[in-house]
């Protein structure tokens, strides 16, 4: 999620915790709408304090579990992000650390599957596990060119390149081919060298 929606997303629940307070305050008899909102607006209010007992009781659940949600949704926004790390840590030692940010991993291997004569598009993933590095990488390829020669060009291809720029361990690359365009999600448009 964006800067922006998260930003909307924090505004409107902060209004709607506003909103609900209100109600409740009202609903419970602890407030007044003269002591909440100026003259105009407070006979928006005015209902809520003539309830029949069942009708408060849903109004009074409905707002206390619509504020719980929004409450949740809330705390999830404002964490600081747990997203995965674009970052690979390449070496640490006395001197300091070595990282590769992960999308010049995914650079390299869209430029070194655009070398290999079949594939037309490519995305690749890049994930960190203890047994080492994984790339998963989806192609789109000619129609022509046979999928079991090709994923096994690219997974040779991919490793040595991968394992010659960072120095760690490439324990797989996962190759899904398909002749269709990739989708426009995650596409990285290779070259091809000829």
């Amino acid at each position: 999620m964006n800067t922006l929606n998260r930003i909307l997303v924090i505004f409107g629940a902060l209004i709607l915790l506003l909103i609900i307070g209100t109600i409740v305050l009202v609903s419970t008899h602890m407030s007044t709408p003269q002591q909440l909102l100026p003259s105009p607006w407070d006979q928006t209010l005015t209902p809520f304090t003539q309830m029949e007992s069942s009708t408060w009781w849903a109004i009074i659940a409905s707002g206390i579990s619509t504020a719980l949600a929004t409450l949740l949704l809330l705390l999830m926004e404002l964490r600081p992000w747990s997203r995965t790390d674009s970052r690979l840590l390449v070496k640490k030692d006395e001197l300091g650390e070595v990282t590769a940010a992960l999308t010049s991993i995914q650079d390299l291997a869209s430029r070194e599957t655009g070398h290999i004569e079949g594939v037309m598009e490519s995305s690749t993933r890049v994930r960190e596990s203890p047994d080492g590095i994984h790339l998963d990488c989806r192609l789109s390829v000619d129609p022509a060119t046979s999928i079991a020669d090709l994923g096994h060009q690219v997974q040779e291809r991919l490793k040595s390149s991968v394992e010659h720029y960072l120095g760690k361990a490439v324990a797989g690359v996962h190759i899904t081919a398909q002749v269709a365009p990739l989708g426009k999600k995650h596409i990285r448009k290779t070259s091809r060298v000829r």
